[in-house]
């Protein structure tokens, strides 16, 4: 990008906020008086009213720290935070970061409402701050570590930026000297030692954002020299960061990812509101964004997120959503923000415009389980209604300051409610709580002889396929652990959008060693009518998390023989319950097999397993309905038969149901594989290993492809009348003798649609 050049066509202040054509539109959209796409807006600018109008009274302010059990209480007039000293067992605590916020905030509604009013008191307040930051000796917290590790100084630059921008024309000369002054020396110069970092942290990613923010504020022929290298280096960074994005695995939780994205979402908006250039804004990172936060977003209407890493479930999108479908004219983005709406500025500031809203199940096609596989993050869920069900599961490189010791880790949301759970953020003071919100125990994994995992990442997913009724992730994350284990392969299935597959491979250095798989849940723990509470063992086979809303049972499918019981971490109780499950084998090579069925009924599920070596086959009966699962684990393609002899499957996973009352076929999919055969009857085969979900009903059948090249494909099916394929009509290739459609397809993916 050719940034000189596009500094020469800088607008005019005000440019940071927003401009003076946006805030004629946003008064203009007040004085329509209408609900637009359900957003009340009038409502969203008399909340913020409100808010602006305390702040411009308020005497003093508190600021909370729930994480240390600190809460202090700020003086106004404004004057600079005296040390506060740490609370015990920290050590740096960062009190300027939440104090820096709640000061930029202030600034931010203020100088909002001074634009859309005009109001002198809203203004006066704004310079009352600016004047009292610029007499601080300095905008970071630890003077001897410097803007090093510091989120103030980023918050502070932020919102002096913001403050000067909006009420720069009611400021005497002093006036702006001293704040633009403030702005360079204690804001800019200070980031300096992060002209060369690169890094995706929050905190550099937040620092680099400000440099450009506050450049852009102050830039004016007088200091033209001293701020374009800032505005070059954070530019520069920004392409970087948002290059990377797209192949980088590192990811700290969607807490930290909504913190650097919303940081470098206001850089970009800036950066094209003071430039009018829109490049920053069309980089591809901002199609793929919302993609990974709404895969994430629980069920049942809840604005709840997967809190994988230091998160947590209840998270504030609303600003990058509106930019997005603002900007952007992102129709998922526009969902989520008439949705889950909230009356706050970011609702007048960057809901105008919205594209037409357009929900999961149609934005996605129905596609409602997403591999992030660069991260490591998959999401196996039923969609987004009230009913549904979502099971999200990381196996990760990523090992930043913000993760934790929990690979192959997963937790399951069903019907606006959290069965099986994280405990969210880490607590930072050595000790029960913090061994358990960062460490293994906590989490929905693995123990080896009573010990987690010893290195942050070393995991990522080893193989996965999506399909509208058969889905699959695995992850490998013996590297996560010391040298007692060689592999650890944790595969999780969805099946049918109906229940979940859970099938753990571990080979151990000593056949001795003993495993311990971990089911955390906030619930109740059933084994039928009894309630299983902490220190409890029990024999049974089929357990239940049972919570207000929802439940799901989990079935301890294999080995026949476990030992299971009911546990808490001695210190952090708070955290509840969990699930232990304790194979009795010693093998070198041990296998389990978990199943877990989302919204279950007290009835129990029929269902058996068999092994031979590496492949194994399951039979589950539900609701009317029977399936077979043939897997090998060694992931390779080779013949399996079904337990009864009747299902021959030549690939490395196969699943095929049928319909109870009249043995219908129904559904089938094929993993890596060439054929599946019923009583000696061919209903699938192709000429090279692929990928295949088909779903029959009354009136044709639906069929998903994945072919790695060119392939001939044949699938036993009535004769059909009409073909779709990925929505273009297609030659009808039908073998009458045979009663095979046949199709001959080039490398890539395929959804064929035949009618009948």
């Amino acid at each position: 990008m050719k940034f000189a050049q596009h500094l020469k066509q800088l607008k005019p202040n005000p440019r940071i906020l927003y401009n003076d054509e946006e805030l004629m539109e946003m008064k203009a959209r007040l004085a329509d008086n209408k609900l637009e796409s359900g957003i009340d807006f009038n409502n969203a600018w008399d909340k913020t009213l409100e808010l602006a109008e305390s702040y411009v009274d308020e005497k003093e302010f508190t600021v909370l720290y729930p994480s240390c059990s600190v809460q202090l209480t700020i003086p106004l007039p404004l004057i600079q935070l005296e040390p506060v000293g740490d609370p015990p067992g920290y050590k740096d605590y960062p009190f300027w970061t939440m104090y820096s916020r709640a000061i930029e905030d202030r600034i931010r509604i203020l100088a909002f409402a001074y634009g859309m009013t005009r109001e002198k008191r809203f203004a006066e307040k704004v310079k009352e701050y600016l004047i009292a930051l610029s007499s601080f000796t300095r905008w970071f917290e630890f003077p001897l570590r410097g803007a090093e590790g510091n989120l103030s100084n980023a918050h502070f630059t932020i919102g002096a930026a913001i403050g000067y921008d909006a009420i720069l024309h009611t400021l005497s000369n002093s006036e702006k000297n001293t704040i633009k002054h403030a702005i360079l020396t204690k804001g800019l110069q200070p980031f300096r030692i992060d002209f060369a970092n690169h890094d995706s942290h929050n905190i550099i990613a937040s620092k680099q954002v400000a440099m450009l923010i506050g450049s852009l504020a102050i830039l004016d022929s007088d200091c033209e020299d001293e701020v374009e290298p800032f505005i070059f280096n954070s530019c520069t960074y920004i392409s970087d960061y948002l290059d990377s994005r797209l192949k980088d695995a590192d990811i700290e939780g969607l807490l930290y990812l909504n913190v650097a994205v919303r940081h470098v979402l206001l850089a970009v908006d800036t950066y094209h509101r003071s430039t009018g250039n829109v490049e920053f804004l069309q980089h591809p990172y901002f199609s793929f964004l919302p993609d990974i936060f709404i895969y994430s977003l629980g069920t049942g209407g809840e604005k709840s997120f997967v809190n994988f890493s230091d998160s947590f479930y209840s998270l504030d999108i609303s600003y990058l959503m509106a930019i997005l479908a603002s900007k952007n004219q992102n129709r998922i983005a526009s969902w989520y923000i008439n949705k889950f709406s909230e009356s706050h500025l970011e609702t007048l500031l960057h809901a105008n415009n919205l594209p037409e809203p357009l929900e999961p199940e149609k934005y996605y096609e129905n596609k409602c389980s997403n591999i992030f596989s660069t991260i490591g993050w998959a999401s196996l869920r039923s969609g987004w209604k009230d009913l549904n069900h979502l099971l999200a599961f990381n196996s990760s490189q990523s090992a930043k300051d913000h993760n934790h010791f929990d690979q192959n880790n997963f937790i399951l949301h069903v019907a606006g409610e959290w069965l099986i759970s994280n405990p969210g953020y880490q607590d930072y003071v050595e000790g029960p709580r913090r061994d358990f919100t960062i460490g293994t125990i906590g989490h929905n994994s693995m123990l080896v002889n009573g010990n987690g995992q010893s290195r942050l990442g070393k995991s990522k997913f080893v193989d996965w396929y999506t399909s509208d009724n058969y889905s699959f992730v695995s992850g490998e994350a013996a590297g996560a652990y010391d040298k007692s284990i060689s592999q650890w392969e944790r595969k999780i299935v969805h099946i049918d959008n109906s229940y979940y597959l859970i099938v753990d491979k571990v080979v151990k250095e000593d056949p001795d060693s003993v495993l311990s798989f971990l089911f955390h849940t906030p619930a109740q723990i059933y084994a039928g009518d009894k309630n299983l509470l902490p220190g409890t063992k029990t024999e049974e086979k089929h357990i239940r998390f049972t919570g207000d809303k929802a439940s799901v049972s989990l079935y301890d499918c294999y080995p026949e023989d476990t030992k299971k019981s009911i546990e808490q971490h001695k210190g952090a109780e708070e955290y509840g319950s969990y699930l232990q499950v304790v194979p009795h084998d010693k093998e070198q090579l041990q296998y389990m097999i978990t199943m877990l069925v989302p919204e279950s009924s007290e009835n129990e599920l029929a269902y058996s397993v068999t092994r031979d070596g590496s492949l194994f086959q399951m039979e589950v009966s539900r609701q009317g309905i029977t399936d077979h699962i043939l897997v090998n684990e060694e992931r390779e393609s080779v013949w399996q038969t079904s337990s009864n002899r009747e299902i021959g499957l030549q690939g490395e996973q196969g699943w095929i149901s049928f319909q109870n009352d009249d043995n219908k076929l129904s559904k089938l999919s094929v993993v890596k594989g060439s054929c599946m055969k019923l009583q000696e009857d061919t209903i699938f085969q192709s000429t090279e290993d692929l990928n295949v979900s088909v779903h029959f009903n009354k009136k044709g059948a639906k069929i998903q492809l994945e072919l790695p090249k060119t392939t001939q494909v044949w699938i036993k099916t009535p004769q059909p009348t009409g073909l779709l394929v990925n929505n273009e009509e297609h030659l009808i290739n039908y073998q009458n003798e045979q009663g095979m459609l046949e199709f001959h397809l080039k490398f890539g993916k395929y959804e064929i649609k035949l009618s009948i």
